[in-house]
This record gives C-alpha cells, sequence and structure tokens, in this order.
C-alpha cells in the first residue's frame, strides 16, 4: 500500500471549503499609506536612500506612490516610530538609523498602561530588581577606577541634596544611571532610563516634608553598594542593591495607600 502523503489535499480545494476551515473572515485590506510606509522601509534597507539622506518630498512622493498628501504623511510618521527617519518643521524627512531609544519609545504607551493595572507597579519594580541586580555584580566585577570615582562623584552630589526633594530624586536617578553605565551597552542605558522614568511617573505624589527620612536612608543605601562595588564583591553589592530597592518599593507602596485613604 501506498503512504499517503499527508500535505497531499484529501480533496479538491474550493472557496466552499477554504471559507469553512477560516470561518468565512475576509481577508484584511492594508491601507494605502502602510503600502507607502513598507515600499519605503524596503527601499530605506535596501539603501536606496542613504543614512543622512533627503527622501523625496512630499509631493514628489504622492506622485511617485500615485496617493494623497494624507497617506505620505502617515506613512513617513510610521516611520519616524521606527527611528527609520527623521522629520523637522518646513524640511525633507531624512534617513537616520534606529537606535536603543527608539525601541524603548515605541515600548512607552504599552508600558504606561501596564503600569495603570493593579500589579503593574510592583511587576515593574520587580524587573527594575533583577535588572540592577545584575548590573551591580557587574560593576563590582568589572568596574574600572574611573568607572569607580563617578560613582563615589554621584554619591557626593546624592549627599548634597537630602534637603531638597526635587535634587535628591535627579541626583539617585543619576547615580543608579551611573550604574547602567558601566558595562557600556546602549541597550541598558535605554532600559535603564525608560524603566525609570515610568516607575516615577507613576509614583504617588507625597508633600516633600514626608519624602526627608526616606532620602537619608536611600542615601546610606548608596553608600553601601558603592563600598561593596569598592571591595570587589558582587554577592555583597547584590544583597545592598537588593535592601535599597525593596526599601524604596515598600516606601512608595506605603505612601500610595496612605493616599488611598485620604
Amino acid at each position: 500500500m501506498t503512504a499517503m502523503n499527508a500535505f497531499e489535499p484529501q480533496e479538491e480545494e474550493t472557496s466552499e471549503t477554504i471559507g469553512r476551515s477560516l470561518g468565512r473572515r475576509p481577508l484584511a485590506r492594508k491601507k494605502l499609506s502602510e503600502m507607502v510606509e513598507e515600499e519605503l522601509e524596503q527601499m530605506i534597507r535596501r539603501r536606496e536612500f542613504a543614512e543622512g539622506e533627503q527622501l523625496p518630498s512630499e509631493r514628489e512622493l504622492m506622485t511617485f506612490f500615485n496617493v494623497g498628501r494624507p497617506s505620505v504623511r502617515e506613512a513617513l510618521a510610521a516611520l519616524k516610530r521606527k527611528g527609520l527617519v527623521q522629520i523637522n518643521n518646513g524640511e525633507r524627512a531624512r534617513v537616520s538609523r534606529p537606535s536603543a531609544d527608539t525601541i524603548i519609545s515605541e515600548l512607552s504607551g504599552m508600558a504606561k498602561d501596564f503600569l495603570a493595572h493593579p500589579d503593574g507597579i510592583a511587576h515593574f519594580e520587580q524587573l527594575r530588581l533583577f535588572f540592577e541586580s545584575s548590573l551591580v555584580r557587574y560593576a563590582a566585577e568589572n568596574a574600572s577606577d574611573e568607572q569607580i570615582e563617578r560613582l563615589t562623584t554621584a554619591l557626593e552630589i546624592n549627599s548634597q541634596s537630602l534637603d531638597d526633594n526635587a535634587l535628591f530624586i535627579r541626583s539617585d536617578v543619576d547615580f543608579h544611571r551611573v550604574l547602567a553605565e558601566i558595562p557600556g551597552n546602549p541597550i541598558f542605558m535605554a532600559i535603564h532610563v525608560a524603566l525609570l522614568d515610568w516607575l516615577i511617573a507613576a509614583r504617588p505624589k507625597v508633600a516633600d516634608k514626608e519624602l526627608y527620612q526616606h532620602n537619608s536612608v536611600s542615601y546610606q543605601q548608596h553608600i553601601a553598594i558603592v563600598e561593596a562595588i569598592r571591595r570587589r564583591e558582587p554577592e555583597e553589592a547584590d544583597r545592598a542593591l537588593q535592601t535599597h530597592l525593596n526599601s524604596v518599593s515598600a516606601t512608595w507602596h506605603a505612601f500610595g495607600q496612605i493616599q488611598k485613604k485620604k
């Protein structure tokens, strides 16, 4: 007996049988702007337009693709979001190279929506903990003397802003940013900047007087992190970092609970 080929149709496929299997779902039609976007993207990736080169004017693109101005503008806006073009007022779009910041900015809207969920902030704080845990371990094992000196400088600036909450938050972010810079990976930097921006924006608004004690505790915890890195002790650095971020999470959670009761 001849074996049956699994890829051979058992009956002739007709529009009726295909319709039954697909539940007669209609094919989605692409918008003109999407078609223009895809074609321009392919032209850029094939290097028909080099990085830094200007694209044809909107009018020329309208003529080339035989579409209206809205379709061209929507296509260019989509390419800008992908980091493939830069658009400045009064100038033609210019081809650019996507950066790590481009990748992260595409996620920004979704991240903010997720943070609004009941457990959203807790999940992002856990993500930050996992991420920075790796950063401090790497720093303890690999940071150069110059990078450790930069951490020490960030720590000194941190100490000078204990009584000014706006300055302390800025110096706190800068301290952790120096940690993120140590591996020299631009994607790490983009992720770190975005994580802190998203979390800070999602935190409850509290009175300055409620933050002074929190500032002092955070500063002391920063000292412990830097000292462990300076001694080249990754385990101790990780423990100090986890103590710090868990303390920060607990503090802001407590502030949030107080706000809910008001």
